[in-house]
């Protein structure tokens, strides 16, 4: 396996069961030496949603009707938004949505995103993305070289830095859409 050259600045995290928003805000706190709040608190806040048969192992969660974008978190509703948890937590970031549709140029923007020191994590279809079977998922972007991003990927039984073709993570991005908030997460 050929090792991918990234910044470095991120120290991957890997998610609990439905957790991937989670465990990238945890590596957008620890990146930039804020507090490290768990999995489970972060889960809850977000109005984290999982099948039945987790809840033993994510006590926090809540359980009920699979939600369009999927089990996971439920940050496009406002009163589990990722500005109010850290709003309530103290934390001083904001985080802004961003759908592709509304950016022009997104090689030249990411670079830009990334050079001013923000944090950008891309929620998109997993299986759009990586040519397999699954749902809504988030990254976070770690750099980009040429036509190819790096990703620092939380999910769990998975390399943690993986290289993707810009051009179709823009696509699994549009494709995920916006009731899902697919697109770029901007926090700084």
């Amino acid at each position: 396996m050929k090792k991918i050259k990234c910044s470095s600045k991120y120290t991957p995290i890997v998610q609990k069961p439905y957790g991937c928003v989670i465990a990238c805000l945890q590596m957008v706190l620890f990146r930039r030496g804020l507090k490290l709040i768990s999995q489970d608190k972060i889960g809850f806040e977000l109005g984290l949603i999982v099948p039945k048969e987790f809840k033993k192992i994510l006590p926090f969660a809540r359980t009920g009707k699979k939600p369009l974008a999927g089990w996971g978190t439920q940050v496009q509703k406002e009163k589990y938004s990722i500005n109010r948890f850290f709003k309530k937590y103290n934390l001083p970031l904001k985080e802004e949505y961003f759908h592709v549709s509304k950016i022009k140029n997104v090689k030249n923007w990411l670079r830009e995103q990334l050079e001013q020191d923000r944090d950008v994590i891309v929620c998109f279809k997993y299986g759009k993305l990586y040519n397999c079977k699954g749902q809504g998922h988030v990254s976070v972007i770690d750099s980009i070289k040429g036509k190819k991003v790096i990703l620092i990927d939380p999910g769990r039984n998975v390399p943690k830095y993986r290289k993707v073709e810009l051009d179709k993570l823009i696509n699994a991005a549009n494709f995920h859409g916006k009731e899902c908030r697919g697109g770029f997460w901007v926090i700084g």
